[in-house]
């Protein structure tokens, strides 16, 4: 038996993963479905940033931006999708852990070390000073 630090809603294991995969992809959809997306001659990218709402932690919010020209650097609890509609290719350019802390397996509410590890590692390689703040 695993401890967890919340209680269950009755949901089955995966379920609000995939719920939420839907709806990010249902998302993406509608946006380069969008005409402004849809003429773009140039590859642009799509950008998905979620964080807990304020005060209430068992709430997620969105935000979602399409970027013309640029890539945007790598941030934190973001996706990044680039969009090519010339070749009609969709890439996953990033894919990035929240910033927030991660419960672990016991429920201490602690962050998990390999998260942790794992977000050392990339401050090694990308400088944190790019991240655009949200």
């Amino acid at each position: 038996m695993i401890s967890v630090p919340y209680e269950s809603t009755g949901q089955q294991l995966g379920e609000t993963r995939v719920a939420m995969g839907k709806r990010l992809m249902k998302d993406l959809e509608e946006i380069i479905d969008m005409p402004q997306c849809k003429h773009q001659v140039d590859k642009y990218y799509v950008l998905f940033h979620a964080k807990p709402f304020p005060n209430h932690a068992g709430i997620i919010k969105m935000k979602r931006m399409v970027i013309f020209k640029t890539k945007p650097s790598m941030m934190l609890s973001c996706l990044c999708f680039g969009v090519d509609n010339n070749t009609g290719t969709l890439t996953l350019e990033f894919a990035l852990p929240g910033s927030w802390p991660v419960w672990s397996v016991n429920g201490t509410n602690e962050p998990i070390p390999e998260v942790v590890c794992s977000l050392k590692e990339l401050s090694k390689k990308s400088n944190f000073d790019l991240l655009i703040p949200f």
